[in-house]
């Protein structure tokens, strides 16, 4: 097998480790040393020259919205951590018309981030299938993500509403992790298309 070969074998694995977009999600690595970002599965909802910004969906507070908002109505609904940046609320909407006021994550995924839809949208108490809130943010400046992944500290998953919602939150982290092969498979791979590299090269 030659060189050429092993890398376009690889490419595609390399290339995805590269895909940051709007609505994709970030999975913490083992790697992942900080205590903020342990075991977190996190949403882009945005990604631009600018910056980029992610919701945690793993972390449920437990806290009822009205005892941390006590402004908003909805007192049934529960609030998550968004991240470690304690700056504003945000809310996530699952539906297939988006509602005014609101920017699109995913294709039926919505983010609210205006006092005033908040308000609307907390007053109906919708189920946290479809619908949840967020304090907090997390955060990075350009270039500091692509960074933290170069290092492998992320995995990056494609979006899914179903993960956002999942109704077990807490076991996320590591359902994702499961669907992963091991690292030592990924070497174990490498290794075999190098040594192929290496025989096909030698003289018969």
């Amino acid at each position: 097998m030659t060189r050429a070969m092993v890398c376009f074998l690889l490419a595609p694995a390399l290339a995805h480790s590269q895909d940051i977009s709007l609505g994709k999600l970030l999975v913490a690595s083992g790697k992942s040393q900080d205590a903020d970002f342990a075991r977190t599965v996190i949403l882009l909802v945005r990604h631009d020259r600018q910056a980029t910004i992610g919701l945690f969906v793993n972390r449920p507070l437990n806290i009822p919205l009205s005892e941390v908002y006590p402004d908003l109505n909805g007192a049934q609904l529960k609030l998550y951590a968004g991240g470690p940046v304690t700056v504003g609320i945000r809310a996530l909407y699952r539906s297939r018309i988006q509602p005014a006021g609101a920017t699109t994550v995913l294709n039926d995924v919505f983010m609210i981030s205006t006092k005033t839809l908040l308000g609307k949208m907390t007053a109906t108490e919708p189920p946290s299938t479809v619908f949840r809130v967020y304090a907090g943010f997390t955060g990075w400046s350009p270039g500091q993500l692509q960074d933290e992944i170069a290092r492998g500290l992320w995995h990056i998953f494609p979006g899914d509403a179903a993960v956002v919602f999942d109704p077990h939150p807490e076991t996320v982290w590591s359902r994702l992790i499961g669907r992963l092969p091991r690292a030592d498979n990924h070497l174990r791979m490498r290794n075999m298309l190098e040594k192929s590299s290496v025989q096909a090269r030698k003289p018969a």
